[in-house]
C-alpha cells in the first residue's frame, strides 16, 4: 500500500542531494537524548548523521512522535517557505550532527542548482504524507492495526530487503513505538508478540524484520 508514495529509489535521491549541500552549513553535533534547538533565524537543517525525532507534546507532557529523520533529511524547510516558528521538539535518538543552512546560503545554492527545489517539495510532500497516514491510522485501525500499518510504513520509509525479510533500519523500544501510534506500550507489547507467535515478525534487541508483510497487511483497516 505504501511502496507507491514511500519510492525508494526517490527517497535516496533526495537524501544524497541535500548530504551533497550540507558541508555549505554550520555543523553542530548532540549527544543521545540531547534536545535540539535551532536559533530563531530562517534557515533549512540537514541530518548528517545519526537519528533525530521531532513531537509534539501534550499539556500534560504526553508525546507524540510525528517524524523520524535520519541522515540526508532536513526539518525547518516548511518555516522557511511558510513562516512562522515550529513548536515541534526535536531531539537526537543517538549521537547525530546537523548542518544549519541559513537564508543567505540557501538562496545561493536554490539560484544555483534550482532542482534542490524539488528535493525540498518532496521533503515537504513526504512528511504532509506520513502525518495523513498517522491520522488514518488512529482514526480507524484498532490497535493490532495500528502496530502493523506503523511497521509497514516505517519499512518503506526507511526499510531495505534482506533474505530474512524486510528489515526496518531504526530500531525501536516499545515505548518508542507506543509515542508513534499514540496508545499504550503494554498495547504494542501485546501487539508484537502475537505478531511474533504467528511468525509475522522477528524483533531482536529492537531491530524488527517484517517476515510476512502480506498476513500483516490484513490487520490495517483502512486504504
Amino acid at each position: 500500500m505504501y511502496e507507491e508514495f514511500f519510492d525508494s529509489k526517490r527517497q535516496e535521491q533526495m537524501r544524497r542531494s541535500f548530504l551533497k549541500i550540507a558541508e555549505k552549513g554550520n555543523l553542530k553535533s548532540y549527544k543521545k537524548n540531547s534536545i535540539i534547538k535551532i536559533p530563531d533565524k530562517k534557515c533549512i537543517v540537514i541530518v548528517i548523521s545519526g537519528n533525530i525525532k521531532q513531537s509534539i507534546y501534550s499539556m500534560d507532557g504526553e508525546e507524540k512522535i510525528l517524524y523520524l529523520l535520519q541522515g540526508g533529511e532536513i526539518f525547518k524547510e516548511m518555516d522557511y517557505f511558510c513562516g512562522g516558528e515550529s513548536t515541534l521538539v526535536t531531539k537526537a535518538l543517538e549521537d547525530s550532527t546537523i548542518s544549519i543552512l541559513e537564508e543567505e546560503v540557501i538562496e545561493n545554492i536554490l539560484l544555483e542548482n534550482p532542482n534542490i527545489y524539488r528535493d525540498i517539495i518532496h521533503s515537504i510532500t513526504r512528511k504532509f504524507r506520513i502525518v495523513m497516514f498517522q491520522m488514518a491510522n488512529m482514526a480507524f485501525s484498532d490497535s493490532l492495526g495500528k502496530v502493523a500499518d506503523t511497521l509497514i510504513r516505517l519499512y518503506y520509509q526507511e526499510g531495505q530487503d534482506m533474505d530474512r525479510g524486510k528489515k526496518i533500519n531504526e530500531k525501536f523500544t516499545h515505548e518508542e513505538i507506543a509515542k508513534l501510534i499514540g496508545c499504550s506500550r503494554v498495547t504494542v507489547t501485546r501487539a508484537l508478540n502475537k505478531f511474533k507467535d504467528e511468525n509475522m515478525l522477528e524483533i531482536n534487541n529492537g531491530e524488527i524484520i517484517i517476515r510476512d508483510i502480506e498476513n500483516l497487511e490484513k490487520f490495517i483497516k483502512w486504504k
